[in-house]
């Protein structure tokens, strides 16, 4: 199992105080943060509360808050009636001391040992930069998985530095995410330079438009794409600036056109029912321009969705 060293290298999280009334209960009633409860947890939940890959990508910052501003809302959600399988341990925070490569090798690490022992994670950033070493603990427990990135980005852009644009690129020039085995849903034209949309398609990677997947309908392009993905293990990154600004406000880099809430609840009730999702990371999203925590509640209840079902 997962070796104790490891735990030195996170900050616990904190849960909400409990519902006022006794007969409420809370995912925060059914979730656990001690680590004594991890060898029987079948979701492992960890954050990564940094900005530094979006700032270096000259992105606007806030994303760092993301993590604790989801778990606020995740865990005020109430359990299904009947989830005795499922058991959830949010192992809490990496530590973010030192540069961005340190974070990631430690990022790495930790989630390379948690898949090792059979669990389902998923990760909170911070920036989409995390794909990076996410995805790379996934090839290095089950190489030749598949990847999915719901993203109005490519984010596989040339740079000598890492950062929020580059960890595609950085994972297929490093020979960790075959191009064929890599899908890219929901990127916009007019967010992508022609040189990467172009370079991308040279490389052999999925590229599948807002519009095209709108054409066609989300749950037809959906059931097609699991169909296609039976059997393989998968690396599912929800950036959630591919959620259209009305619905998710508060990102890295908003739009007004995008996916809805529900079709990003579906995305993810089908990456559970999938039964092969090694990793689902959640990214970009930006507290401090959100509305009403219009953009947390929903990363919240995606979560929800990918361990219990849209429901």
């Amino acid at each position: 199992m997962i070796a104790t060293k490891l735990f030195s290298m996170l900050k616990p999280t904190e849960l909400p105080g409990p519902s006022h009334d006794v007969n409420d209960l809370l995912l925060r009633d059914v979730a656990s943060i001690s680590h004594t409860d991890y060898d029987a947890a079948t979701h492992v939940i960890i954050g990564c509360p940094q900005d530094i890959g979006v700032t270096r990508n000259h992105g606007r910052l806030g994303a760092a808050q993301a993590p604790a501003s989801i778990r606020k809302h995740l865990y005020k959600l109430k359990p299904p009636t009947s989830s005795d399988d499922i058991k959830i341990m949010d192992l809490g925070d990496i530590h973010t001391d030192g540069e961005l490569e340190a974070i990631h090798e430690r990022l790495e690490k930790l989630v390379t040992a948690v898949l090792q022992d059979g669990k389902i994670v998923l990760t909170l950033g911070g920036g989409n930069d995390i794909s990076l070493p996410d995805a790379s603990a996934v090839n290095a427990i089950h190489p030749g998985y598949a990847a999915i990135n719901m993203d109005a980005h490519l984010d596989m852009r040339e740079s000598n530095i890492r950062h929020s644009g580059t960890p595609y690129r950085n994972l297929i020039d490093g020979h960790k995410l075959d191009p064929a085995n890599f899908f890219e849903l929901g990127i916009q034209s007019w967010a992508n330079a022609p040189h990467y949309l172009e370079d991308a398609k040279e490389l052999g990677v999925n590229v599948h438009t807002l519009q095209e997947i709108s054409a066609i309908g989300t749950r037809t392009f959906f059931t097609d794409l699991f169909k296609r993905l039976d059997g393989t293990t998968l690396f599912a990154g929800l950036d959630m600036d591919s959620v259209r600004a009305s619905d998710a406000p508060g990102v890295s880099a908003s739009c007004p056109v995008g996916f809805s809430a529900e079709t990003i609840l579906d995305f993810a009730d089908r990456c559970r029912t999938h039964g092969n999702t090694a990793l689902f990371e959640i990214t970009e999203v930006n507290p401090a321009f959100d509305i009403d925590g219009r953009t947390t509640r929903l990363a919240a209840l995606t979560m929800y969705a990918f361990i219990y079902g849209n429901q």
